[in-house]
């Protein structure tokens, strides 16, 4: 059964065509249903090695003609490092860009470079935290059921 609070962070994500989750681990739910619904994702995560990640096209068991544009990608990757990196887009192998930069569970020392990849990404930035910690950046607080999605503005994002 998919938690109250998935469902409503998937139904928040789902304006954003291509998006990147930031410290994904094995937690892929969300990335996974945003595929299903035709998004394009690229999930990252530092503990992920290049033989556990791969790619998985939304509704792939399906015929091709019905298939959703969606996919999903999951790869090595550091925020930090992304963050600072001289070319972001270039280092994830987004030619494409990115609309929104995401998180679940995002601890307090992640909060900054994930923010600052977003905005060099030109990308929206929304989180949620462990749960017993409060951002450390600054946020526009949604309650969603079951939890608080933190919305970090930057240029590319829809939220007024």
């Amino acid at each position: 059964m998919v938690s109250l609070s998935r469902r409503a962070l998937v139904t928040e994500l789902d304006r954003f065509d291509r998006l990147l989750e930031v410290g994904c681990g094995d937690r892929l739910g969300v990335a996974e249903d945003l595929a299903d619904r035709g998004r394009d994702v690229l999930a990252i995560d530092v503990a992920i090695d290049g033989s556990s990640g791969g790619d998985h096209v939304a509704g792939s068991t399906e015929d091709a003609d019905t298939v959703p544009p969606g996919s999903l990608r999951v790869r090595h990757g550091d925020v930090v490092a992304l963050a600072d990196a001289p070319s972001p887009s270039s280092a994830l192998g987004t030619s494409d860009g990115v609309d929104a930069v995401y998180a679940r569970r995002l601890p307090a020392e992640l909060q900054r470079p994930t923010v600052e990849l977003a905005r060099r990404l030109d990308a929206a930035c929304l989180f949620t935290t462990l749960g017993f910690e409060e951002p450390v950046v600054p946020v526009e607080r949604r309650s969603l059921p079951d939890t608080t999605l933190y919305v970090a503005h930057s240029a590319a994002d829809p939220f007024p």
